[in-house]
């Protein structure tokens, strides 16, 4: 008897820096201090990044520990209930900010690749 050929392997996962960017737009807005990915055909945004007092207050579907990927290397923030405060001279900011074109969050089940656009430094800027 014949033996059937194995199926073939699942294909790789792409690498964070290779997977394609979710399609939407940054926003800025300086009344509030609040930068936010919209995306494309969407209202909620996917992560808004809103200045709070001497912080960067993070939103998004995410919770407990979260990865955060950035050409500048890999780092970690926990987010609790959807948020995540970090303080805004934080490494991790300038990291996002700095990125080569691209950021990553990466938390259970979910994971975010975004585009690093002007309003990310503006927000992280404008709350210093």
């Amino acid at each position: 008897a014949a033996v059937p050929p194995s199926p073939a392997p699942p294909p790789p996962t792409a690498a964070w820096d290779a997977r394609a960017l979710d399609s939407g737009a940054w926003r800025y807005d300086a009344g509030s201090r609040t930068a936010r990915f919209v995306p494309t055909g969407g209202a909620s945004p996917l992560l808004t990044m809103a200045c709070s007092g001497g912080a960067i207050r993070l939103t998004a579907g995410l919770d407990g520990p979260v990865v955060l990927r950035t050409s500048a290397g890999t780092d970690q923030i926990r987010f609790d209930g959807g948020s995540a405060t970090v303080p805004n001279r934080d490494i991790r900011l300038d990291r996002i900010a700095f990125s080569r074109g691209r950021f990553a969050l990466e938390g259970a089940g979910r994971a975010l690749t975004l585009p690093v656009q002007s309003e990310i430094g503006r927000v992280i800027e404008d709350c210093r």
